[in-house]
């Protein structure tokens, strides 16, 4: 299946640094709850940056991420890398510090593939990590630095890479903690499954095809994914392209038909009818709302 090289036509990042007019050459940006206001971003985004985020207050908040719902309450560590459609389901209006940036902000430094290395940033990795008031103060004062320093150019590359490292220390910490736990198998195999959805939903949409990477029957797959993220292994295909519809039909300006076959349809007349019956309207009148 042919894809069309660039879906860049709406660029959440560019689109917020632009808005608080923040030179768009600096591959770097620092964002807090007052960025957000007039952005009105209430649709499933494509995101074309990193981002990691720090939120201070708030009783929970739903950030999706493909298909999978994260509760983002106070002390919660966010992080999201390139290529992952996202929405925040609520309008997110809690304190918080979230640092955007792009690869080349580590050009100039030798260890500029870290970022390869930090699985919270890919499909199948945990997206948002309960911090201890003990890490949370950490993660608090290193971006109070960064905020303080963020007009120093040559200092941001190795705050940020800072950042980054002690994001993986706790993920790490978090990790070893639930080793042990009955639980870890199930964890595993959900996050196996989120990956190979992220990386072949286009050609396939049935379970049985997951279940066999998976050395699993399509229905203990099932219940894992009931247990695990509360809704069925068909369920969390079919919400994750549809969250992927929703982003190419609001962020792009590819046709109907051009989405489609994107998505790995063989008709329009078909992905119309699954997106009508997961949303109760057509491709088209969702685009125009």
């Amino acid at each position: 299946m042919q894809r069309k090289p660039n879906l860049n036509s709406f660029n959440l990042y560019e689109f917020l640094k632009h808005q608080n007019s923040h030179s768009l050459q600096v591959p770097f940006f620092l964002a807090d709850k007052d960025t957000y206001k007039n952005a009105h971003i209430n649709f499933p985004f494509r995101t074309f940056s990193y981002g990691l985020g720090i939120t201070y207050t708030g009783e929970g908040d739903v950030f999706r991420i493909g298909s999978t719902d994260y509760l983002v309450t106070a002390g919660c560590l966010t992080t999201v890398g390139p290529g992952m459609v996202c929405q925040w389901t609520g309008s997110y209006t809690a304190e918080h510090d979230t640092v955007y940036f792009t690869e080349e902000l580590f050009s100039d430094l030798q260890s500029n593939s870290f970022l390869q290395s930090l699985p919270f940033f890919f499909h199948g990795g945990n997206h948002v990590c309960k911090l201890t008031d003990e890490q949370l103060g950490k993660i608090t004062a290193l971006f109070s630095l960064i905020k303080e320093l963020k007009d120093e150019k040559s200092a941001i590359p190795g705050l940020v890479h800072s950042l980054l490292s002690l994001a993986n220390t706790f993920h790490s910490i978090q990790k070893s903690t639930q080793k042990n736990n009955a639980a870890s198998n199930k964890e595993k195999i959900t996050s196996s499954f989120r990956k190979l959805v992220a990386e072949h939903y286009p050609e396939h949409k049935e379970v049985a095809y997951y279940a066999t990477k998976l050395n699993l029957t399509p229905k203990y797959l099932s219940e894992i994914l009931q247990t695990e993220v509360g809704k069925s292994a068909k369920t969390f295909i079919d919400e994750y392209v549809i969250m992927e519809a929703k982003s190419l039909l609001k962020q792009t300006t590819l046709s109907v038909q051009e989405i489609c076959y994107w998505l790995g349809y063989e008709d329009a007349s078909h992905f119309t009818k699954s997106f009508k019956k997961l949303t109760n309207v057509t491709p088209t009148d969702y685009r125009r709302a």
